[in-house]
């Protein structure tokens, strides 16, 4: 079993697919193939259902790649730690991202660290609240950015440190008649048909809507904010987003602030025992905050 084997593990659990994991790993997807034959021969199991439409873990797949990130996870801060104390700097760092963070608030934090750590590998991974949870306590992350209070699970095992707070604002097509109004009602909204984000504000707008004791009418369940924005503008709905997501001009659309006003809390999580790299990028990411 070899270090590399456990790393073309990992990629292929977390693209389900051989030939996005082999361009990851800057490899080709006969060495992936390879690589998981051999290592699933070495331990005498079927690490992974391969289908017309990708692969996934086997049971016991998801326990390898479990036990194969923790191992890949202490191999990383070995090697950054032994390199701090010979006075250098060098590994890599995996960020996990929600997208509204990752659209505007990271890509400056990124830059920074990038010019401040350049021998550091910077790779980020965008996904909703519980897969970046997920990617945390698995170690297939780093460190990472959540929403306070989305995440239902347990976070005892990550320490979380607040990195901003974002409006959530009402977001109407231009000639809306709520549109001219400088803050909305969440009841208000109720009565326009909605177009509601699945990618990781679904609980905090259900929550704002049963504080106001309105039920909205969500005609459109949609994960991608700019599907989102594109319904929106082309009057099919009404929507709430913070406003981390929303780009600085978007044809067709308006946002209002919500009354009484309502925001969201960005939260940095780490794990308790957090890389060298993580630490710094936290610090780094507090500052520009």
């Amino acid at each position: 079993m070899t270090f590399t084997q456990l790393r073309i593990l990992q990629a292929v659990a977390r693209t389900g697919n051989m030939t996005r994991a082999a361009e990851e790993l800057n490899t080709t997807q006969s060495a992936v193939s390879h690589a998981l034959r051999g290592l699933e021969s070495e331990l005498g199991v079927s690490l992974l259902v391969r289908g017309s439409h990708g692969v996934s873990l086997t049971a016991a797949g998801r326990a390898a790649c479990r036990r194969a990130t923790l191992i890949l996870t202490q191999l990383e801060a070995l090697e950054q730690e032994v390199a701090a104390a010979r006075g250098e700097e060098r590994g890599s760092l995996r960020v996990g991202a929600i997208p509204s963070a990752n659209a505007r608030l990271l890509p400056r934090i990124l830059r920074a660290f990038g010019e401040a750590h350049p021998r550091v590998r910077l790779t980020v991974i965008e996904g909703s609240d519980g897969e970046v949870l997920d990617w945390l306590q698995t170690g297939a992350a780093d460190i990472g950015t959540l929403t306070a209070g989305a995440v239902a699970a347990d976070t005892s095992d990550l320490v979380l440190r607040p990195l901003t707070t974002d409006r959530m604002l009402a977001v109407l097509p231009s000639g809306h008649a709520l549109a001219v109004r400088h803050s909305v009602p969440v009841a208000d909204l109720a009565r326009h048909p909605f177009i509601m984000s699945t990618g990781g504000c679904e609980p905090l707008i259900t929550a704002l809507a049963r504080e106001a004791g309105a039920s909205l009418r969500c005609h459109y369940r949609v994960r991608d904010t700019n599907s989102i924005l594109a319904m929106v503008a082309e009057g099919l709905g009404v929507s709430v987003l913070p406003e981390l997501s929303l780009p600085a001009h978007h044809a067709g659309i308006h946002a209002v602030q919500l009354e009484p006003a309502a925001d969201r809390t960005i939260l940095l999580a780490l794990p308790a025992d957090p890389l060298p790299a993580a630490t710094a990028f936290a610090e780094l990411a507090g500052a520009w905050a």
